[in-house]
């Protein structure tokens, strides 16, 4: 007997294929200083200090002042500790050496990217510095947007920088985080009218606390960085 042929199975109904949009950031931008947040770079300045104190004893007088200042730009601190020698003693601390990358930087940096956030750097190091250390790091391809001393008229705790960066992203400071180190930049984050986070990774000790006295969140590692931007909601960011 003649087997009879196998009728196809009927076509099943067609499925709209459901598309699960990613979440969205909850802001557009992620704004960075670059000493003591992106890299520790201190030491630079601790070598710097030590040769000009070993060839010019009499320098020691001016080392407090100096260390004093720190957040402000290198010039004005050159300035203030050792009047009228700026020109003389800045080589000695500009010569090129690498800075360190805090660990947890590039990964964090990598998953901004990948989340599709714009990033800028905004530094009261003079831009030639600036550009070198980013260079050196292999940092500088991250960043569409670097702000460095000679681009503002003042630098931080003025906003100028921040805004000047934002504007160049084409990014409201209302859906923008900055992430610093110093009390410089806190104050230029709180005025420019940004969200604010203090990176306390680079510091010896930790803080006791997340939250300093003056309510800026506290941040111990990069990573939280991303952790803190998937809590924020885009209504209050």
């Amino acid at each position: 007997m003649a087997a009879h042929p196998i009728s196809p199975r009927p076509p099943r109904p067609a499925v709209d294929a459901v598309v699960f949009d990613p979440p969205r950031p909850a802001v557009d931008a992620v704004v960075f200083d670059f000493d003591g947040t992106l890299v520790a770079s201190r030491f630079v300045d601790e070598a710097a200090v030590a040769a000009l104190v070993a060839a010019d004893p009499a320098a020691g007088s001016g080392v407090e002042i100096f260390w004093s200042h720190e957040g402000e730009p290198l010039v004005s601190r050159i300035e203030l500790a050792w009047p009228g020698r700026t020109a003389e003693i800045m080589p000695i601390f500009e010569r090129p050496e690498a800075p360190r990358l805090f660990p947890g930087i590039v990964t964090l940096l990598r998953k901004l990217e990948a989340a599709g956030l714009l990033m800028a750097v905004v530094s009261s190091r003079r831009h030639a510095a600036l550009e070198q250390g980013l260079g050196a790091t292999g940092l500088r391809r991250h960043f569409p947007v670097v702000i460095g001393l000679e681009d503002v008229t003042l630098p931080k705790p003025s906003p100028e920088g921040l805004l000047l960066a934002l504007g160049r992203l084409g990014v409201p400071p209302s859906q923008a985080v900055f992430v610093g180190d110093s009390d410089h930049d806190v104050e230029a984050g709180r005025r420019a009218g940004v969200t604010v986070w203090r990176a306390i990774w680079g510091l010896p000790a930790a803080h006791p606390a997340a939250i300093h006295p003056n309510g800026t969140l506290l941040l111990r590692r990069p990573e939280e960085v991303g952790e803190q931007l998937g809590r924020l909601d885009r209504s209050q960011a």
